[in-house]
């Protein structure tokens, strides 16, 4: 039996920008006079919508891919949750409907793995320790490290959050990537990883063969941009999007960029 391996990262859910459910219903802290509690029903953007509809299709070509056949890694590598950080006005003000959200959104993809790993993510988003991944990690039964090098069917490959992206399509990091994970693998005596993946930048980067037998890919995310990211990326989108391993170990990286997310940089005419 070969394997499937699906990377995703990035997904931030709690953020009025990052992937949501259509619906959800958030505590208030408010009861009924029977004392049941009391919800608010928060409803999702059409960005939010395309997300979810993109989201969707990706894990659809994930299952297309292993058919009966093959069995499914799911990897993600961090920033689950968007948390509560730098006092923002864009996410959901209860760190709990956050973490039950991405429980929901993500448990119909572990039910079919044969096995999910969260990579942990930063400390901003998902608490000190990645307490929020952890929680989500064991309600769902998926490993939780910090990171990880798997052999799956014999490919090594190096998974962390934290990584550099070239933030312009001229300028590339991964290469860089690429030389610590092979120079890393080489003084500890182990063999040299064949994938290296990254998260944490929403930017999509990959050295390519640069260095032979090593390839690093920079991650996409399940995010648009917040205020922040208009900030410090003025005049570009978030990449959105997720890779898969095939199980003849080359890269399908057919979905690594969806575009076309309602509000994302169209012509207003006046």
């Amino acid at each position: 039996m070969g394997t499937v391996t699906a990377l995703v990262s990035d997904t931030h859910i709690g953020s009025w920008t990052g992937i949501a459910l259509h619906s959800w219903k958030c505590d208030t802290g408010e009861l009924t006079a029977g004392g049941e509690p009391i919800y608010k029903e928060i409803i999702a953007t059409p960005a939010q919508d395309w997300l979810y509809e993109k989201w969707l299709d990706y894990w659809a070509a994930v299952k297309a891919l292993a058919g009966r056949k093959h069995r499914i890694v799911v990897i993600h590598l961090g920033d689950i949750v968007d948390g509560l950080h730098h006092n923002s006005p864009q996410c959901m003000p209860n760190l709990a409907d956050q973490e039950d959200m991405a429980v929901e959104i993500l448990k119909p993809i572990c039910n079919m793995a044969h096995t999910a790993i969260f990579i942990r993510g930063t400390e901003t988003h998902v608490g000190m320790m990645a307490q929020s991944e952890v929680r989500i990690a064991q309600e769902l039964g998926a490993k939780c490290p910090f990171e990880a090098i798997l052999d799956i069917d014999g490919l090594l490959v190096d998974v962390a959050h934290h990584g550099r992206a070239g933030r312009r399509d001229w300028t590339s990091a991964a290469a860089g990537i690429a030389s610590q994970a092979v120079m890393e693998a080489s003084l500890a005596g182990r063999p040299l990883p064949r994938y290296v993946f990254r998260g944490h930048n929403h930017t999509v980067d990959d050295s390519g063969e640069k260095l032979p037998g090593t390839r690093a890919v920079a991650m996409p995310s399940w995010q648009l941009r917040t205020a922040f990211g208009y900030r410090i990326s003025a005049g570009t989108t978030s990449d959105i999007g997720g890779v898969i391993i095939r199980p003849d170990g080359q890269l399908d990286m057919s979905r690594i960029r969806y575009v076309g997310a309602p509000g994302q940089r169209t012509i207003i005419k006046l």
